[in-house]
């Protein structure tokens, strides 16, 4: 992918699943947990330049990229600044503690400034929550390693996967994501950092939220048999996938996630 300049820039039950999956143990309960005001949630921004240059872009995201921090936004856990230049689309993926933190923050003076800016346009907002089987794949972000190094964004990507249920209960899709949940590791995938297990049940929308070291790694991911698997699901359809760089900035709003 191409060197990238950004800016500014719900009750979940979900998963992406394989037909050799691994199985739970026997006569082990499978516990389907509800969204709480404590569960983290996620916001995905998209937007796209007009009358802008990708240079002046990048000194903007400079600009305004010491606000993204959680002293500035009640709530915030971390921002990943992300974008798309073949596509160009920019944004970000925040991190935030709860849904009414993000509620907070799409009410802000500051987002107003953002979706207000006259070079930003077409901005698509996603919410979602995160499910707590998200602990096993390094997806919770309050509890993953980041880094403070701006160098350490080079090369990250990030896939980020949805699709909708067909003939399938929130029941039995939280009760894949369970049995599915322990492929999904660093030592399964090669150049998996993390994966975010999310989902918005009011639109009927689940997925996750990737990061790879590479790009090459989310390119051989989507052509592995795990992906494969997945994608066959008779029960999970319409999928979409969308990858994005990570931009240097990240550094600053705690959005590098590591090993």
């Amino acid at each position: 992918m191409k060197k990238l300049y950004f800016l500014i820039l719900t009750t979940v039950f979900f998963v992406a699943c394989n037909q050799n999956t691994q199985k739970k143990e026997p006569n082990k309960e499978v516990k389907i947990e509800k969204q709480s005001e404590t569960q983290e949630a996620l916001l995905v921004v998209n937007y796209e330049l007009e009358n802008m240059s990708l240079e002046d872009h990048a000194k903007l995201g400079a600009e305004v990229a010491p606000n993204f921090t959680s002293e500035n936004i009640q709530g915030l856990i971390g921002k990943s600044f992300i974008g798309n230049v073949d596509k160009g689309v920019f944004g970000g993926v925040y991190y935030f503690s709860s849904q009414e933190s993000v509620d907070a923050y799409l009410d802000s003076e500051l987002w107003k400034g953002i979706v207000a800016h006259p070079n930003l346009v077409n901005f698509k907002t996603d919410k979602y929550g995160s499910a707590s089987i998200s602990k096993i794949s390094n997806g919770v972000a309050s509890k993953r390693n980041t880094s403070s190094e701006a160098l350490e964004a080079e090369g990250l990507s990030v896939l980020v996967v949805n699709y909708e249920l067909e003939n399938m209960s929130l029941e039995d899709h939280a009760k894949l994501g369970a049995e599915v949940a322990p492929n999904f590791t660093s030592e399964n995938i090669q150049g998996l950092i993390g994966k975010t297990f999310i989902g918005n049940v009011d639109k009927g929308v689940f997925g996750g939220v990737y990061y790879f070291s590479s790009q090459e790694s989310v390119d051989a991911y989507l052509g592995s048999e795990l992906w494969k698997g997945i994608v066959a699901h008779p029960n999970l359809v319409n999928f979409k996938t969308d990858t994005y760089g990570v931009a240097g900035i990240s550094a600053i709003s705690n959005g590098i996630p590591k090993l």
